[in-house]
């Protein structure tokens, strides 16, 4: 419950209006009154000493005023350099394997989660979304793997090469009625060895080498965190994995879907070992990428899919802007029931509360005070 100091009608507000301190928001001329302090949050005293008075700081923290800023500082992300470049993979559907037909050591060009190679055989559309790329930077399972380098005679620049890359897709299996009928994903690597499925010299190279400007440096991964560690440099996959996880799984066994049975599911020995995907839906600082995919064209038996990565150098940087006013999203309409309390009624079909929470600042009485 408030004390009421914040409230521009209380006769609490022991400071006058500042005509100088004038905002116009949106076309609106609004007064923001000096921050202050009420009589019932801390009690004022003529007879106190200078030296007791409390200062504009300790004032705002007793009761913080509400209303809205003139000038903000924002930490945002500013991309300091930027390239991209296209890739394209031509697989022949029957070289896909199932990944829920049992553990295997296989990474890459994989269907599972429900997408089997008869759904592309018939799909007349498909969508992709590319929601992870493994850039094998850490823990190689092979000599060929990606790294970052400084530039030659230039430590501000960093030398990417990428090698097998895994890239992770949902796919919508759309029919002819534009009806999306199965939902699935599939994983396929890119920039292959020479020798390996799906390699072309001039679609689908061995390796790419891109040079982008990093002043301030590369984010790092730890590859061995168990024995001797090591940090790694690596590029960030902006994607969309979330941080959900199984909140009932057993430690010591996993549950995989039994083919054509519904919702039946066959337990698997604790060391059977399948990808696991971690969180990558957020942007870090140093080198970071986002990938689009489009299939270019298909039959019975091929399948093409184009990909687009876009690299960018991101770093936090504290910036300033002027407020012109809080943003408050467009409200959701209510169903119609019963709801008892008419106070409860009011709220919900009244407007959104708003953060308006701003030391040294008094706007307008917020709608989160009663």
């Amino acid at each position: 419950m408030s004390c009421g100091c914040n409230n521009v009608n209380s006769n609490y507000l022991n400071r006058a209006l500042v005509t100088d301190n004038i905002n116009t928001v949106n076309g609106t001329t609004k007064h923001f009154s000096n921050a202050s302090i009420c009589n019932i949050c801390h009690p004022q005293s003529t007879s106190l000493p200078v030296s007791d008075i409390p200062s504009p700081i300790e004032e705002a923290g007793f009761c913080p005023p509400i209303g809205e800023p003139q000038m903000l500082t924002l930490m945002a992300p500013a991309v300091y350099d930027e390239s991209g470049f296209n890739l394209c993979r031509t697989i022949k559907l029957a070289d896909f394997v199932n990944a829920c037909d049992g553990p295997m050591s296989r990474t890459t060009d994989l269907l599972f989660d429900g997408l089997t190679v008869k759904d592309l055989q018939n799909a007349t559309h498909l969508q992709t979304q590319v929601v992870d790329i493994d850039f094998n930077f850490v823990c190689p399972k092979s000599s060929r793997y990606s790294d970052i380098k400084p530039a030659k005679n230039n430590p501000n620049l960093s030398r990417i090469t990428l090698r097998d890359i895994d890239v992770t897709l949902a796919v919508k299996v759309i029919d002819n009625n534009c009806r999306v009928c199965k939902e699935g994903m599939m994983t396929l690597r890119y920039l292959p060895g020479e020798k390996c499925p799906g390699y072309d010299k001039k679609t689908n190279p061995a390796n790419v080498v891109i040079d982008l400007y990093t002043p301030y440096g590369v984010a790092f991964a730890a590859e061995n965190p168990g024995g001797c560690n090591k940090l790694v440099p690596i590029v960030n996959y902006v994607g969309f994995v979330g941080s959900d996880t199984c909140q009932n799984c057993s430690p010591d066994y996993g549950v995989m879907p039994i083919a054509n049975g519904a919702n039946s599911f066959k337990y698997l020995p604790s060391d059977a070992m399948y990808k696991t995907f971690e969180p990558n839906n957020a942007l870090t600082q140093g080198i970071s990428a986002q990938g689009l995919a489009k299939v270019i064209s298909g039959d019975d038996e091929h399948l093409a899919i184009g990909l687009t990565l876009y690299f960018k150098v991101v770093y936090f940087v504290q910036y300033k802007f002027n407020h012109e006013g809080l943003c408050v999203p467009p409200k959701f309409t209510t169903v119609a029931g019963s709801i008892e309390t008419k106070s409860c009624l009011q709220f919900v079909e009244g407007d959104l509360l708003e953060q308006s929470i701003l030391p040294l600042s008094v706007c307008v009485e917020p709608k989160s005070y009663s």
